[in-house]
């Protein structure tokens, strides 16, 4: 089929059209850090979360401030590697909600039978995970297959403005170096060694905040809440805190 090149322009016009969001500047990352934390502390009405990967570097801080904010009934958190300042700082917070059960699952929620054997909770956790994972659209439909109520992701997604239609992705894991070193001017993205096949570890995926969007469309959850932080990834990024529900 041929696409005059009025109807080309027609596509590109309405690939415009991207999630009207909130877009803020923040004083630094700490900032960013403090609104993770607050929204799963702001969820109404919820008694248990659950954190997929959140012990690294930060050793459960989004987790467990919620816990304690909102003196949580259950408390979860599943890691390949739940570090020591995470299980100490669990302790810390049994003496401000002795009542909560806390759970450590060490295992990795990629694999699709560790996540169905867990428990529901009515929210979950996805801070800066997605783009590490192959099969991320299976994570995501087996994270919101085991909560009820709400999911929030937080995370940098390559900014909207470098694609022509909306809802896009790609894959930079073997993108040459000279390109990557441009995607990751002022970004969070640290120089990393060459990869020949997939590796989880460092950054697969250029996610925009709209493909996330849509995803969690597509397993029957709507943006309930959210922003866009501009100013702290750098020129191709942006940083999404998104809150979807049922």
């Amino acid at each position: 089929m041929n696409i005059s090149e009025e109807q080309l322009k027609a596509i590109i016009m309405a690939g415009r059209i991207r999630p009207r969001l909130e877009r803020i500047a923040v004083d630094g990352y700490g900032e960013v850090m403090r609104r993770k934390e607050e929204l799963p502390a702001s969820l109404p009405g919820i008694s248990s979360l659950r954190d997929f990967g959140g012990c690294y570097l930060v050793h459960g801080r989004y987790l467990l401030h919620a816990t304690k904010a909102n003196k949580l009934a259950y408390s979860s958190m599943i890691d390949m590697n739940p570090t020591p300042e995470f299980l100490d700082a669990i302790e810390a917070a049994r003496q401000v909600t002795p009542a909560t059960e806390f759970e450590t699952v060490r295992g990795d929620f990629r694999n699709p039978s560790v996540v169905t054997s867990l428990r529901e909770t009515d929210a979950a956790l996805l801070y800066e995970v997605i783009l590490h994972q192959e099969n991320y659209v299976e994570v995501l439909k087996n994270v919101c297959a085991r909560t009820r109520r709400f999911v929030c992701i937080a995370q940098p997604c390559i900014r909207e403005e470098l694609f022509t239609l909306p809802g896009a992705a790609v894959m930079l894991q073997f993108y040459d170096e000279a390109l990557k070193d441009l995607l990751r001017k002022d970004s969070f993205w640290p120089k990393e060694p060459r990869a020949q096949k997939f590796t989880t570890a460092h950054w697969m995926w250029g996610q925009t905040t709209s493909h996330l969007i849509e995803i969690m469309r597509g397993f029957g959850w709507a943006l309930n809440s959210g922003c866009v932080v501009d100013n702290v990834c750098g020129p191709c990024w942006e940083y999404p805190m998104l809150v979807f529900a049922r």
